[in-house]
């Protein structure tokens, strides 16, 4: 009985709990960017500490109500591999950033963001201007369009992935590769200029910056956010 029950723990894959390592993380030098109990290496931009919006709630950040500021991390990164799980409410908007900085009077005047949404159509949906264009969960901010069947429903944890090196930018989302650009090709340069962020002379500029948790009001989750340093 003991050799079946070790054969079906070996065969059984090593999946990590919230808010820690898998051991292939670990092997690779990912380090945890929360602790699952304090906001201990965030706050909020342009502040010394998180606003109290911003709170710890059954093991992860949650923007309880809009007015917290967007949260960053109190490190900077320049090329790395980023991974977290997310839930947003319904008709929710949220979005992560990579590489702000703090000269500017917002974080999306320098970093470029991973769309956070209820992504899925709906009568009265308050974003039905985003959900027209593509600008729904996973997508690289009204610059590439997402798929709306990438996205899990609301109140299920979503999976992201953000991977940042020089000038090259993969997303992904619940496995699916939801752009993959160098934001140096003329291919690029034709899809920002039709942007809203055509001109803007300090955005996707900076080798470095924090990682931003948007704060657009409504309610958002983030949880196993973990980062390795490339």
């Amino acid at each position: 009985m003991k050799s079946i029950l070790l054969l079906l723990a070996m065969a059984v894959p090593a999946f990590s709990a919230p808010n820690a390592l898998t051991p292939e993380e670990k092997r690779e030098g990912f380090k945890l960017l929360f602790d699952g109990k304090s906001l201990k290496g965030w706050r909020t931009y342009k502040e010394k500490a998180p606003k109290d919006q911003w709170k710890v709630e059954d093991g992860a950040i949650v923007l309880t109500s809009g007015g917290g500021g967007d949260l960053i991390t109190e490190d900077e990164f320049a090329d790395f591999d980023f991974r977290c799980e997310w839930k947003i409410a319904k008709q929710g908007n949220s979005g992560i950033m990579w590489r702000s900085t703090e000269e500017h009077q917002y974080p999306w005047v320098s970093g470029p963001e991973y769309q956070i949404l209820d992504s899925f159509k709906q009568e009265g949906h308050k974003y039905t201007h985003e959900t027209n264009k593509g600008n729904i969960a996973g997508g690289f901010y009204d610059i590439i369009p997402a798929k709306e069947e990438w996205s899990k429903p609301v109140g299920e944890w979503n999976e992201t992935r953000i991977l940042v090196k020089g000038s090259k930018v993969k997303l992904f989302l619940n496995g699916n590769v939801t752009a993959d650009v160098d934001t140096t090709t003329d291919e690029f340069k034709a899809l920002l200029a039709k942007s809203k962020f055509n001109g803007w002379e300090h955005f996707n500029k900076a080798a470095k910056g924090h990682i931003v948790f948007q704060d657009h009001g409504d309610k958002v989750e983030f949880r196993s956010i973990r980062l390795k340093k490339l």
